[in-house]
């Protein structure tokens, strides 16, 4: 299993296909490429990951998450 959260592209440099090809890299990986469960966070690039597969959670009610306070570490 691996977890993406987002990638990040500096708006000077945005439009020129540089998220697809972070993602790309990432998916297409031969290190990565036995990875067959892939999770997401993004706040506004669902229609690039869509591309690629991602999509909502089928089950969203089983999912959790764990947060620890930053200035509790």
């Amino acid at each position: 299993m691996a977890h993406l959260s987002d990638v990040f592209v500096l708006p000077a440099h945005r439009g020129n296909r540089h998220g697809q090809a972070l993602v790309e890299a990432l998916l297409f990986h031969p290190a990565l490429r036995q990875v067959h469960r892939w999770t997401l966070s993004t706040g506004d690039a669902h229609g690039l990951y869509a591309r690629y597969g991602f999509g909502p959670l089928r089950e969203p009610e089983k999912q959790m998450i764990r947060m620890i306070p930053i200035d509790a570490a």
